[in-house]
């Protein structure tokens, strides 16, 4: 069967990353993949490999998107640091309380497959060493001078955005959410 007319490759990948992201991996299955997308298990194959290389796609969509979406937050204004990392954190909080619980793909995988796989366990580090490095310079942008322990820093704050995505997925309320944000924020 040929492609659908107006096939996206990333629209195609950006539908397979949703399916994961709502079941992770052992709860979606190919059917679950050939729905969101609108494409036959042959083409899916022949575009993606098998579903662990669909998986493996979908985790690196993820982390080339979230990367740049978390760059287009904090580089963008006039504000300080503390001031661009609030907008980003709060962007969090706020997608949760409109009801999008889904937290944070690369957690979500780390927890379902990173231990049984180190393709997985590899593609997840390089998402979040991408945003550590996205926060990283952050940090320094806008003209400020940068913590002399920028790294260590950054690291900090992808630890506290990694684990206030963990609350949204956990169902913590807004106040208990907001609250984590102002203590991760206290040290910028």
């Amino acid at each position: 069967m040929a492609r659908p007319r107006g096939f996206e490759p990333d629209e195609a990948l950006t539908a397979i990353k949703e399916a994961f992201w709502r079941g992770g991996y052992d709860a979606t299955s190919l059917r679950d993949i050939e729905q969101a997308t609108g494409l036959n298990k042959q083409s899916l194959y022949r575009l993606y490999g098998d579903k662990r290389g669909m998986y493996l796609k979908a985790i690196d969509h993820y982390s080339a998107h979230e990367a740049m979406a978390a760059g287009v937050l904090l580089g963008d204004g006039e504000e300080g640091s503390r001031a661009r990392f609030a907008r980003l954190f709060g962007r969090v909080v706020d997608i949760a309380v409109a009801g999008d619980r889904r937290g944070c793909f690369f957690c979500n995988v780390s927890i379902d497959q990173a231990h049984r796989d180190g393709r997985v366990r590899a593609a997840a580090m390089r998402g979040m060493e991408a945003m550590r490095a996205t926060f990283e310079q952050a940090l320094g942008a806008q003209g400020e001078a940068a913590p002399a322990n920028t790294r260590q820093k950054a690291a900090g704050l992808l630890t506290a955005y990694l684990g206030l995505r963990v609350m949204v997925r956990a169902g913590f309320d807004e106040a208990a959410l907001r609250y984590a944000v102002d203590d991760a924020l206290a040290g910028i």
